[in-house]
C-alpha cells in the first residue's frame, strides 16, 4: 500500500480537530471575555523501527540512501495544541454597575469545582445570598481569595484598582491576576485558565464598571476558515479515495 495514504490520512485527522476547534471558537463568538484557540501543526517522521524493511539485507539499516529516501516518504501531519489568542476583544459600554471590563493582562479570579480560575468574562451577578458571581454561577473572589458578599439593596461602585464601594463603605477589593499573556495559558473545558505566577502588569490595566469585554473570536473570521478547512479535508478525502483505488489495481494486475 501507498505510504500517500497514510500521510493523506494524518492530514485529514487533523483537519477534523481543527474544524471542531473553529467550530467551539464560532459558538463563543458571543461569549463574554471568551478568548479563541488556535490549533498548530507540526510534521513528524514514522518510526522506521516499525518497518520490517529495515530489517532485511540491504534494508535501511544498512543503505543509508535507503534510509533517507524511506524518512522522506514518511513525513506525516501532528497537531500540536490549540494555545489561547490573548489578543483583547472589543470593550462594549452597558451602564450596568455589575459589568466589569479589565484592560490590559488584568484576569479576574473566580472559584470553581477544580479550584481558583482566571476568566476575563465580567459579566457579573448577585446570587440570593449577596456572594458576587459570574452570570454562569462561578463566585467571585477578592484580593485575600475570599468570596465577596455585597449588603442588599446597595449599589456597588467599582474603582480602577477593583476596590468595591457601597453606600456602606468599601466592601472588597476584586482578586485580579495577571499572567504574561505572551506565553502560553492552560484552558480547561470551560473555557477558564489555570492560575499562573503574576508577571508585569501592563500600563493600561484598570478596571472598568458598566462595560464588557466582547469574545475575540470574529464570527465572520471563523466561518472563513472553517470552509477553507472543510475544502482541504474534501481534498485529502479525494487523495485517500484515489490511493485506495491505485492500490486496488495494483493488486488486481499483479493476480492477473
Amino acid at each position: 500500500m501507498g505510504k500517500g495514504i497514510y500521510v493523506a490520512t494524518s492530514g485529514s485527522m487533523a483537519q477534523l480537530r481543527q474544524m471542531e476547534m473553529l467550530s467551539n471558537n464560532l459558538a463563543n463568538a458571543r461569549t463574554t471575555g471568551f478568548k479563541a484557540d488556535r490549533m498548530t501543526f507540526e510534521e513528524t517522521l514514522a518510526n522506521n523501527a516499525s518497518n520490517p524493511v529495515s530489517d532485511r539485507p540491504g534494508g535501511p539499516a544498512n543503505n543509508p540512501e535507503r534510509t533517507q529516501v524511506g524518512e522522506r516518504n514518511k513525513h506525516f501531519v501532528q497537531p500540536r495544541g490549540a494555545p489561547a489568542d490573548m489578543s483583547n476583544g472589543s470593550l462594549v459600554q452597558t451602564d450596568n454597575p455589575l459589568d466589569i471590563a479589565i484592560t490590559g493582562n488584568g484576569m479576574l479570579k473566580i472559584e470553581t469545582a477544580n479550584g481558583m480560575r482566571l476568566t476575563k468574562g465580567g459579566q457579573l451577578v448577585l446570587g440570593r445570598d449577596g456572594v458576587l458571581m459570574t452570570n454562569a454561577g462561578y463566585p467571585v473572589l477578592s484580593d485575600k481569595g475570599q468570596r465577596i458578599v455585597l449588603p442588599p439593596d446597595r449599589i456597588p461602585d467599582i474603582d480602577a484598582d477593583g476596590t468595591i464601594f457601597t453606600e456602606d463603605g468599601e466592601v472588597a477589593r476584586l482578586g485580579i491576576a495577571t499572567p504574561d499573556l505572551s506565553q502560553a495559558l492552560s484552558k480547561d473545558p470551560d473555557g477558564f485558565f489555570a492560575v499562573v505566577p503574576d508577571g508585569l502588569a501592563s500600563q493600561d490595566l484598570q478596571v472598568m464598571q458598566g462595560h464588557l469585554e466582547e469574545s475575540n473570536a470574529s464570527p465572520v473570521r471563523m466561518m472563513l476558515e472553517l470552509i477553507d478547512v472543510q475544502r482541504t479535508f474534501s481534498a485529502l478525502r479525494q487523495v485517500i479515495t484515489a490511493s485506495g483505488e491505485m492500490d486496488s489495481q495494483a493488486i488486481r494486475l499483479a493476480r492477473g
